[in-house]
């Protein structure tokens, strides 16, 4: 049992190093660029959507942040006792009413979220398991990573690489030269990254949470529903 349970977790783990602890001078050299000047080229996600997301939809959504903060608290990161699973409890919340509504409404079921999915570079020389993966099952031979989303307890920054090297990953797996898209967050702040092969653009971050909107539904819909716009926007274009 124990060589079997060894050659399975060997089989599985094919890449030298995991995202996580590839330093950053490495990191730039993967990808080709520096991240200094890219994090201060961001830009606002308004430019980025393209697609509201329906009211009914936000609505429903709503209901259930609502539920998840008066049932597991608030997931700011100097709360105790904030874990990462917590963090994914609200990621989750978002991220399968919209995929089934998504399916639902478009009459299709070929888009699909997968969690705790491991991606790996062609080279295997880098890879690692990211949170949430919504891929596109085009049909039996050809599967398309569409959004990468990378959780974090604390600051936003903390998954920039991991969320870079995932991207480009995904990129060259998916080897059809169409953009992929990311996200890093803390559940309360969400930002985006896209990659078309040649083009990396970084988004401003964008809140979708704040402490007392159980009792503010109006201004929610109004200030923090433009995440819930950028993930509907990037299904329609599929």
């Amino acid at each position: 049992m124990a060589d079997t349970e060894t050659t399975t977790f060997k089989r599985k783990k094919k890449y030298t190093t995991s995202f996580s602890n590839v330093p950053q001078e490495q990191a730039e050299r993967i990808l080709g660029f520096q991240f200094v000047p890219f994090y201060y080229q961001q830009e606002p996600l308004d430019q980025f959507i393209t697609e509201k997301a329906p009211d009914s939809l936000k609505k429903e959504i709503f209901n259930e942040l609502v539920n998840c903060i008066e049932s597991e608290g608030y997931p700011a990161g100097s709360l105790s006792p904030l874990n990462e699973a917590v963090v994914t409890d609200y990621i989750g919340i978002i991220l399968r009413p919209t995929v089934a509504h998504f399916n639902r409404s478009r009459t299709r079921k070929d888009i699909r979220l997968t969690r705790e999915k491991q991606i790996i570079s062609r080279d295997e020389e880098v890879g690692g398991n990211m949170e949430f993966v919504v891929m596109h099952n085009i049909d039996v031979d050809n599967v398309r990573y569409v959004i990468v989303i990378e959780a974090k307890r604390g600051a936003l920054d903390d998954g920039l690489t991991q969320l870079l090297l995932a991207l480009k990953s995904a990129f060259g797996i998916n080897n059809d030269q169409k953009k992929v898209y990311g996200f890093v967050t803390t559940a309360i702040q969400w930002q985006l990254i896209t990659y078309d092969g040649q083009t990396w653009k970084l988004s401003e971050s964008s809140p979708l949470l704040f402490g007392n909107m159980d009792q503010q539904e109006n201004r929610w819909f109004k200030d923090y529903t433009k995440i819930l716009d950028m993930i509907y926007s990037i299904l329609s274009s599929l």
